[in-house]
């Protein structure tokens, strides 16, 4: 069995973070979004992997190689032109032919026994087995039709309206959303036809509708989708906080990270599940919650950061108070500015 992971996104809901560096190369705390995605396959003793790209693929290819670093074998399917999520798959498994796949979105992290799913996988003899996640209305995720055994039914696409509209009062009912991990057979990834095309659109649906067995097994396990920036400052509590498994070893400071060449004042107060990356400086009496710090940012003297985002190089003045906002690369607040809210 080989791995597909699909990170050829233009990660366009995480601007400005994006606008520098490929969604699949973010930094999570101290490993590249996609060094999750290999640890995960490794877990389940996967040893060869291709990484379907198209945004800035060389910056990918770059940054992984040919995989001996990772103890993997790694090839790259990149796009011409963008695929959509199928033809995407089918792209990358004609890289690597001829075996089963596992097959992940390259912007999720999760807490799955992935092993177990492919055990489940081969006990149903299924085609394909899908990992879905337990959520709560209302959402702005696709819903997913089973039937008591297991069997898949259908998929329930939201339209973009309504995904704009979702408010946040919960309602106390749940449903199975597609997580983004398949375990898919060889007839079902040769079904796949070599063109742009939408896995739950159109591919599942109609290999359901020809009589493929396609199973989906409904996990309560963390789960995130790293679409958006609060998004991915649930998924850097998640790694601080150990919810989720880091693929490398990192510092903590209390209750957050904190990168060893970062220099953080005694006197700083670093908290609330943060992450502080490579050749961060934050001087004295700063305060930095819930946010993530990323290389080569000033946070400066009795500054605050709260909830927010710093992309690279990001300088912080003195007494600045930055709340709920995103910053890109090489983004300046001035001493004793307030900022709150910015995307």
């Amino acid at each position: 069995m080989r791995g597909i992971v699909i990170a050829g996104g233009l990660g366009t809901r995480l601007h400005p973070l994006t606008l520098t560096r490929p969604k699949p190369l973010m930094p999570l705390v101290d490993a590249p979004l996609l060094e999750y995605q290999l640890s995960y396959l490794k877990s389940a003793g996967i040893n060869e992997v291709c990484f379907a790209t198209n945004y800035m693929a060389d910056a990918v290819e770059r940054a992984f190689g040919d995989g001996s670093a990772f103890g993997l074998k790694l090839s790259y399917a990149v796009e011409d032109e963008p695929l959509d999520t199928a033809g995407a798959i089918r792209n990358a498994y004609d890289r690597i032919p001829g075996e089963p796949c596992i097959v992940f979105n390259g912007d999720t992290i999760h807490a799955f026994d992935i092993a177990a799913i492919v055990k489940e996988h081969a006990s149903r003899r299924a085609d394909i087995s899908l990992a879905l996640k337990r959520v709560e209305r209302p959402h702005a995720y696709g819903v997913v039709s089973l039937t008591t055994e297991g069997r898949v039914t259908g998929f329930e696409e939201p339209s973009e309206e309504y995904k704009r509209s979702v408010s946040s009062n919960k309602s106390g009912e749940f449903d199975a959303i597609n997580a983004g991990l398949y375990v898919m057979s060889v007839a079902a990834l040769e079904a796949i036809p070599q063109r742009r095309c939408n896995i739950e659109r159109e591919i599942f649906p109609r290999l359901i509708a020809e009589g493929m067995a396609v199973f989906g097994t409904v996990l309560d396990n963390f789960w995130v989708d790293i679409g958006r920036p609060s998004q991915y400052l649930e998924a850097v509590k998640a790694v601080v906080s150990e919810v989720v498994r880091s693929p490398r070893r990192f510092l903590k400071r209390g209750d957050s990270a904190v990168h060893p060449t970062a220099e953080v004042d005694e006197s700083a107060e670093v908290s609330c599940n943060s992450s502080v990356g490579e050749r961060v400086r934050i001087e004295g009496k700063a305060k930095v919650c819930a946010s993530a710090i990323l290389e080569g940012c000033h946070v400066g003297p009795g500054a605050e950061v709260v909830n927010s985002v710093l992309s690279e190089g990001c300088r912080i003045g003195s007494n600045a108070q930055v709340r709920d906002a995103v910053l890109g690369a090489g983004f300046a607040i001035e001493s004793s500015k307030v900022v709150v809210g910015l995307k």
